[in-house]
This record gives structure tokens, C-alpha cells and sequence, in this order.
């Protein structure tokens, strides 16, 4: 593993690296700060190689994969206090720097705004409204959002669930059947757990949706209907985007409203009896 610079590392690599592998290279070393924002397949199309190229290039150069390479990329191109935020300066006071955070959020959102597909958006409701079970996969903060996502349409009485246990998603995965829906969350499209059970519930013939940020990702190639949101202005940190996680829960009660408005006196008798059951815990 390593934990010098990036630049340099890349540079001294050159000479051991295959004509493909050093396209890669060049290209990143020229356009790095490019690069950041860029997923696999984008940098793929840019250096003129595969996507399989550009994951073994990483272990070539010696990081774990793409993300692990944009991170250590980044200590290179990017000073640390803007790692979370690319507005953030080095001098802001506390009032500025959650200004310039907020702001990033509701910029994202204006942007999510403007590219959800609405005709998707109907797809997927009327997917989800007519299936017999919806089930949620997602890992780490993807998985977050899917578990808000089962919270909020247990409450309308759409009938879903989620696992934590990667094994017991994969296993649920295989299970499903036509009259079904898998719905994937993967901020950046690219976790393979999540697509391989994607693609396991498509084989049962399962109805596939997945939500994702906007971009060329293998998670849409194996979706029937596929939600995309702004990544926002959050730099290499793509997976921990906090904005864009914003952006993905809005989306899912948008989901919810549009839901609960297909039938609002079913889902407001749903709403009622889940209230109900879980009011003894409350004073």
C-alpha cells in the first residue's frame, strides 16, 4: 500500500506499467485534478481503455482499487480542510463554514431537481404500489438510506424490507420473483455487492431500480428503472457525499408522496395503524 504521493508514485511507476496501463497514467498525471470527479467508466472513455484497465492500473500502481487511488490522489491536489467541502478556506469561522456547507446541500438539490427523470419517478411508484414485496440493498451509508427509505413506506403500508447482513441480502436476492421489486442504493453505482444482487433479482425476474448519482455506472445496466441524483461539488469523497445523500433521501419521499397520493385513503389508513402500533413507546 502506499501512503507518499500519489503524483510521484505514478510518475516512478511508468516504466513497469503496460501501454494501456500507462495511457492511464499519463492521462491522470496530466489531468488529475480532473480525475477526482471522474468515475471509473468516465476515465476509462477518456484515456482510451477499458474500464477492467483502469481497475488493474490501480493494483498496478499499488492502491486497492479507484476510490482508494482518487483518495491518495487527492492529498496531492486537494488541501485538507476542502476534503469535505471544495468551498471551505482554511480561515472560515464556524458561521462560514456550515454556510458554505448548507448552501452546497441546497445547491445540490436544486440540481437533483432539474435532473430526475419524471417519467422514471412514475415507473418506479407504480412498481413499487402494485408489488408484492419491495426489497431494499444497500452497504454503509447506502444502507442508511434504504433503511429510511423501508421506515417511511412501511408507514404508507407498501410492504418492504432490508437486511444489514451482506449475506442475507444476497440470499434474499436470489429468492425474489416476478411480482417483486429490488431496489438498489449505491451513491456511486459502482458497489459490486449491491449490482450483484441487483442482477440476482433480475434473473428471478424480479423488477430492478436502482438509485444512484448521475453518470455512467454497471449499476444502470442491470436496472429496469434507474433514479440518478447530483453528486454535488464534493470532490474525491463521492461515497461519504453528505449532500448527495440529502439529495437521495429527497428523493425517497418524494417517493412516498407520490405513493401515498396514488391511493391517499389507503395510505393514510396505513399511516393511522402504524402510528397506533408504535405509540406505546412514546408518552
Amino acid at each position: 500500500m502506499n501512503t507518499g504521493s500519489c503524483l510521484i508514485n505514478l510518475k516512478g511507476k511508468l516504466n513497469i506499467l503496460t501501454d494501456s496501463e500507462r495511457k492511464v497514467a499519463e492521462y491522470i498525471l496530466e489531468h488529475y485534478m480532473d480525475v477526482l470527479n471522474d468515475t471509473v467508466t468516465e476515465l476509462a472513455k477518456k484515456a482510451d481503455v477499458s474500464d477492467a484497465t483502469v481497475v488493474r492500473f490501480c493494483r498496478s500502481v499499488g492502491y486497492k482499487g479507484y476510490q482508494d487511488l482518487k483518495i491518495n490522489l487527492a492529498q496531492d491536489a486537494i488541501a485538507p480542510y476542502k476534503h469535505l467541502n471544495t468551498s471551505l478556506e482554511k480561515d472560515d469561522t464556524p458561521e462560514r463554514i456550515s454556510e458554505k456547507v448548507i448552501r452546497s446541500e441546497i445547491d445540490t438539490l436544486e440540481e437533483t431537481l432539474h435532473i430526475l427523470d419524471w417519467q422514471e419517478m412514475e415507473h418506479v411508484a407504480t412498481a413499487i404500489y402494485e408489488a408484492k414485496r419491495v426489497v431494499f440493498f444497500g452497504m454503509g451509508g447506502s444502507a442508511l438510506v434504504a433503511a429510511d427509505a423501508m421506515h417511511k413506506f412501511l408507514k404508507i403500508g407498501i410492504c418492504c424490507m432490508i437486511q444489514m447482513d451482506t449475506d442475507v441480502q444476497s440470499m434474499q436476492s436470489s429468492v425474489l420473483k416476478k411480482g417483486d421489486v429490488a431496489f438498489g442504493i449505491s451513491h456511486s453505482g459502482y458497489n459490486r455487492h449491491v449490482i450483484e444482487c441487483l442482477q440476482n433479482a433480475k434473473e428471478g425476474g424480479a423488477t430492478v431500480i436502482g438509485l444512484t448519482t448521475l453518470g455512467d455506472s454497471p449499476m444502470q445496466k442491470v436496472c429496469d428503472h434507474l433514479l440518478a441524483t447530483s453528486s454535488g461539488r464534493e470532490t474525491i469523497f463521492k461515497s461519504e457525499s453528505v449532500a448527495a445523500r440529502i439529495a437521495q433521501l429527497s428523493v425517497i419521499d418524494s417517493l412516498v408522496a407520490i405513493l401515498s397520493c396514488k391511493n391517499y385513503d389507503e395510505a393514510n389508513d396505513a399511516i393511522q395503524k402504524t402510528r397506533r402500533a408504535t405509540s406505546g413507546g412514546k408518552y
